[in-house]
Formats: C-alpha cells, sequence, structure tokens
C-alpha cells in the first residue's frame, strides 16, 4: 500500500483508477480547499483545479487519462467538468438549471450525470464533444438520475442506466440507448420500484428491485435485453442489492445473511450467488460487516470489512484465495473503492496521525 500523499493539505481520498494504474479523486490543499486531483506512477499527485470556485471532486478516469466530476464555479454553484491532458478541466454546464455532476467517462469521452433542469427537477444527462448535454428525459415523471458510486452507468457504446420516476409516481430503473432512448426495466415480480446501478459493455444492467415481502424487501436483479430482469436472490435475509459487474456478467454487491448480518456476495452464472465472508468481524442489522465497491474482469472483488478488532479494512476477494486484507497505511481503517484489471486497488485509509489518505495498493 503506498501513500499518494494530498495536495498541501490534511487529507485526500481516492474514488476510480485505469489501466495504466492512474488514480483520480480528491485532496485538500494548503489554503483548507478541497481540489480534483489526477495521480500518475510518473507525475504523482497533479491539481486539476476548479471552475472559478474553491471545490471540486472527481469521480471516475477513463483510458485515455480524462477525468470526470464536479467543480464549483465563480458564483458558487457546482457545474459537471471533464478534464483532459491537453485541455485541462471544461465546464460541461447545466440542463437549464443550477447545479450538474458527472458521475462517468466511456473510452469515447462520452460523460454521463444528472444536472437540475430550468423547471428545478433533476434529469440524467449524456454529454457528448459533438452534441453537449442531452437531456435523457423521464419514465413520465418528473425527474431521473444517473448517479452511481460504485460502478459506471455509462458503457462505451453509449448506453446509459439509472433511475426515473414514472407518470404514476414510482420509481424504475431505466436503460438508455442513443437509437431507442428511455426504457423502463421494470421490477420483479410484485415489486413497486427498482434502481440500476451498472451496467457493461454488452448492455447487461445490475441494479435492486424491492418484492412483495411484508417487511420491505428488496431483491439484486440482472437485466439483460434476451430475458428482461433475474432475480439474483440473497444470502438468506430480505435485503440485498447488486452494485457492480464486469464485462463477462459477474455480479457483486452485498447482503443481508440469516442471522441479520450485511455481508459482500459475488454472483456468477455458475456459481450462483456466493458469500465472501468477512475480515473476522461480526454485527446486527444495519451494521456493514462487509461491503462490494468494485470488480474487474477477472472477478477479483473489493470493498471493505470489519476486523475481528472492530476495524474496517479494505479487502480483495479472488475465488482462489478467498479475501484478502489489504492493511493500512498506519492507522485504524481503510476503505477500497477501484480496482483495475492488473489487480490494483485504490481507496483512502487513515494514518497514524489520524488524517485519511488516499492509496495505491499493488498485487
Amino acid at each position: 500500500m503506498t501513500d499518494l500523499g494530498t495536495l498541501g493539505g490534511t487529507y485526500s481520498y481516492a474514488r476510480a483508477i485505469n489501466e495504466r494504474g492512474q488514480v483520480v479523486g480528491a485532496a485538500s490543499t494548503g489554503d483548507g480547499s478541497q481540489h480534483a486531483f489526477r495521480w500518475t506512477p510518473a507525475g504523482g499527485m497533479q491539481d486539476l483545479g476548479t471552475l472559478g470556485g474553491i471545490y471540486s471532486d472527481a469521480r471516475a478516469i477513463n483510458e485515455q487519462g480524462q477525468v470526470v466530476g464536479a467543480a464549483s464555479t465563480a458564483d458558487g454553484s457546482q457545474h459537471a467538468f471533464r478534464w483532459t491532458p491537453a485541455g485541462g478541466m471544461q465546464d460541461l454546464g447545466t440542463l437549464g438549471g443550477a447545479e450538474s455532476y458527472a458521475w462517468g467517462v466511456n473510452e469515447k469521452g462520452q460523460v454521463v450525470g444528472s444536472a437540475s433542469t430550468e423547471d428545478g427537477p433533476q434529469h440524467a444527462f449524456r454529454w457528448t464533444s459533438s452534441g453537449g448535454m442531452q437531456d435523457l428525459g423521464t419514465l413520465g415523471g418528473s425527474w431521473s438520475g444517473s448517479n452511481s458510486v460504485w460502478s459506471g452507468t455509462i458503457n462505451d457504446r453509449g448506453q446509459v442506466v439509472g433511475s426515473a420516476s414514472t407518470a404514476d409516481g414510482g420509481r424504475h430503473a431505466f436503460r438508455w440507448t442513443p437509437s431507442g432512448g428511455m426504457q423502463d426495466l421494470g421490477t420483479l415480480p410484485g415489486g413497486t420500484y427498482s434502481d440500476a446501478y451498472g451496467i457493461n459493455a454488452r448492455g447487461q444492467v445490475i441494479g435492486l428491485s424491492s418484492t412483495p415481502d411484508t417487511l420491505g424487501g428488496y431483491h439484486p436483479f440482472l437485466w439483460t435485453p434476451s430475458l428482461g430482469m433475474q432475480d439474483l436472490g440473497g444470502l438468506g435475509g430480505y435485503q440485498s442489492g447488486a452494485t457492480v459487474i464486469n464485462a463477462s456478467g459477474q455480479v457483486a454487491g452485498w447482503s443481508i445473511t440469516a442471522d441479520d448480518q450485511t455481508h459482500s456476495f459475488q454472483w456468477t452464472p455458475v456459481h450462483g450467488i456466493q458469500d465472501l465472508g468477512t475480515l473476522g468481524g461480526d454485527g446486527t442489522y444495519g451494521t456493514p460487516v462487509s461491503l462490494t465497491t468494485g470488480i474487474n474482469d477477472r472477478g477479483q472483488v473489493i470493498g471493505s470489512a470489519y476486523t475481528a478488532t472492530g476495524q474496517h479494512h479494505a479487502y480483495q476477494w479472488t475465488r482462489s484465495d478467498g479475501m484478502k486484507d489489504l492493511g493500512t497505511l498506519g492507522g485504524p481503517n481503510s476503505y477500497a473503492w477501484g480496482i483495475n484489471a492488473r489487480g490494483q486497488v485504490t481507496g483512502d485509509s487513515d494514518t497514524p496521525v489520524g488524517t485519511r489518505h488516499a492509496f495505491l495498493w499493488t498485487p
């Protein structure tokens, strides 16, 4: 585990990593502001600046080193940005309102996020260099959003997923395509709402949907163009959700177990749903003993889990070795947020002096 440092301040945190080992996130500066950063093995931590304000935050990076997130403007509002090595930070604007936020970017440089409209409600958007910011609409209601913190909500085909309100006031997962527009993915049988959190290059979508369970249950789903929405089940409890998916259709997420603990899981078409275990910790309902935040194309899963001593540590899980404790930067806790195909993991960790720093863990 390598400490990536700060921008002159006391803290930093990482949110994503690409296949070249470049990391993005945000860090405090010497004057107490927070700026987005891109860290590279050759150049270290680079300040990406702001849009005229004092704040910025990076959330995703593609293989070309293009970064997206949000930054404050001179008038104090928050706008989505795309940063490129050649052009610096570009304001992507809004949909007529005051605010916007970018959550994902694909290899074509297309950006997805959410923005406020002139009438007030937020709508999901897709931004392209040729067409600018496009309103993706709703499912008949007033709002829509594409804002997962765990996984990519846009694939390289320009397909976008998220959640949108329906004409009857409900909330349904959607998949938007350039040719077909916004498609309602529905819910699991008997459910009333659903949310989509990720999409892969094959157009497979994951998320969660409510079920008829009288206790307010919901289950993870995998939606495919040919089969529709499939219930992936759970680990014995009545609440679970899928958070990430890879190119092969392997899914990871979290589930409440029969004894009311929250565990990470991986689901594959071959093995079904599998409990990834813990790092020795336990808890009761509402306490996430282990959570999932990422998966790469090799099926390696990352997240954070409680240890037997009550600390929260980043982990990497593989089918051959199980859950591996990635340790910390000397403090009690660490959290993993991104993984690439090489198995490099990024996140943030407590330091011995009580601050939080971004890290890069390399096998």
